[in-house]
């Protein structure tokens, strides 16, 4: 797993010229070549890189985690863009995204997990739990534990859920 703590010393190298090296250890090496050849976009890129590092490390960390879940197919096609997904496109609107996760829990027996809503909607892991927590609070989904203690929302109404 990639580390906030390294990433921010790799950026500080940028101090001593040597710019874009937090960007190529969190994979993304044609941006961190760039920032190597212009000194980080002329100091500017480099600038707002200082506030992005978390982001980069968190985005950095789920794609391992994806490609760990067995999830690296699906994870290519996303970074190759919607176009390469054939019958799948991210939801764009709130409501979309929300169908998306209730057809999700319908081929899973009624029962999600985040990892399982973040590969069926190509969302973040954060944004996956946020809305998944929101509905609970809402009342339309329910949560549960596996007997790993992994948290399971069950949707009432589905399949087996």
């Amino acid at each position: 797993m990639k580390d906030k703590t390294i990433a921010y010393l790799l950026w500080a190298a940028g101090l001593a010229g040597v710019c874009g090296l937090h960007r190529i250890y969190t994979g993304k090496l044609g941006t961190g070549l760039l920032y190597l050849f212009t000194l980080g976009l002329f100091g500017i890129g480099q600038l707002v890189d200082l506030f992005l590092i978390p982001q980069m490390v968190e985005d950095a960390n789920n794609r391992r985690l994806l490609s760990e879940l067995g999830a690296g197919q699906f994870l290519a096609a996303a970074q190759a863009g919607a176009a390469a997904l054939p019958r799948h496109r991210a939801p764009r609107t709130t409501e979309e995204f929300q169908v998306a996760l209730v057809h999700a829990a319908e081929k899973n027996g009624g029962k999600l997990t985040i990892p399982e809503a973040v590969a069926a909607t190509g969302r973040g892991f954060k944004e996956v739990e946020k809305y998944l927590n929101e509905m609970a609070v809402n009342g339309y989904v329910e949560t549960d534990s596996d007997e790993s203690g992994a948290i399971v929302y069950v949707f009432p109404g589905l399949a087996g859920g």
